[in-house]
């Protein structure tokens, strides 16, 4: 999913003392390896089915992954996965609703995978949480609910010398002291690495490229983050780079190398602004693909 792997299973054939433990081995090398893995297991009256996400980055539980209903609502359209998974889900192909510890995600899902996440509970959850503007060492950045948010520009204006095609030696430290003093200037919860940066288009009128460099300390880099990337658009309304209220619709360019901002893939993003505020939001990914199915053995 725009360079990012991520892993699906079914909760059940986990031990609940140590669904953590073994949702990390599975993303670590040599077994599958991956950035998120979901545990997916039955819904509510409210979704069709949930998930626990195990995150690489942060070595904990993420309570929302954008790229995971991607990879979610592809594979829905490819497997039988009411059968692989041992799940009692709808007898329809065009919707599924994933609910997270965040609330519900309703996935619009078309003849292809291809899947738009409606974002509204995330959105929800990050206006009650607040976004705040500051400087982090000096440089003007945004907290998004729990996201660091900050630009190239605002970095180079301050940091002359930083490279970001692709992020030097010199950079990666940089940026791993930017992330330190943001948790400590926003009193964010000691695991969180959710880190966005967002670069300026390189034509006019072209997209901006965006990076999430969540944590460079063990050279984890996301080049692509479905969540983030909404994150992004909400911290881009609150800096005024956007028109005013109403509806918006924003490409974003992401899924290089992964130490280079940018990339080859496009990320959409569909906002309804009111009142200088996000409140409702949606996102695609261009470029998801299955890349293996079946057992599971480590």
């Amino acid at each position: 999913m725009g360079g990012n792997e991520i892993v699906l299973v079914p909760r059940e054939e986990f031990p609940r003392s140590s669904e953590l433990k073994a949702g990390l081995r599975i993303l670590e090398r040599p077994q599958v390896r991956g950035d998120q893995l979901g545990l997916l297991y039955e819904g509510t009256e409210e979704s069709d089915l949930r998930a626990k996400i195990v995150d690489i980055n942060s070595r904990q539980y993420l309570p929302m992954c954008g790229g995971l209903t991607q990879v979610l609502g592809k594979a829905y359209r490819s497997f039988d996965l009411s059968d692989l998974f041992g799940l009692d889900l709808p007898n329809r192909e065009d919707r599924l609703v994933l609910e997270t510890e965040i609330g519900p995600f309703p996935l619009k899902i078309d003849e292809t995978g291809r899947t738009v996440t409606v974002m509204d509970s995330f959105v929800k959850s990050t206006l009650e949480s607040g976004i705040e503007a500051g400087e982090v060492n000096g440089v003007k950045s945004f907290r998004v609910g729990d996201f660091f948010v900050t630009f190239e520009s605002e970095i180079k204006n301050e940091y002359p010398r930083s490279s970001f095609c692709p992020i030097d030696e010199e950079t990666k430290r940089l940026l791993i002291e930017l992330q330190e003093a943001f948790r400590e200037r926003f009193s964010t919860r000691k695991d969180n690495r959710d880190f966005a940066i967002v670069g300026e288009p390189r034509d006019d009128g072209g997209n901006r490229r965006l990076i999430f460099p969540h944590n460079l300390s063990e050279d984890l880099v996301e080049p692509s983050c479905g969540t983030g990337t909404v994150a992004v658009a909400m911290a881009l309304v609150e800096r005024g780079s956007l028109p005013g209220d109403g509806r918006a619709g924003l490409d974003f360019e992401s899924g290089g190398d992964g130490y280079s901002i940018g990339g080859p893939d496009l990320t959409h993003v569909t906002l309804e602004v009111e009142s200088g505020r996000v409140r409702s939001a949606e996102f695609s990914h261009d470029n998801v693909e299955i890349v293996a199915a079946g057992k599971l053995y480590f």
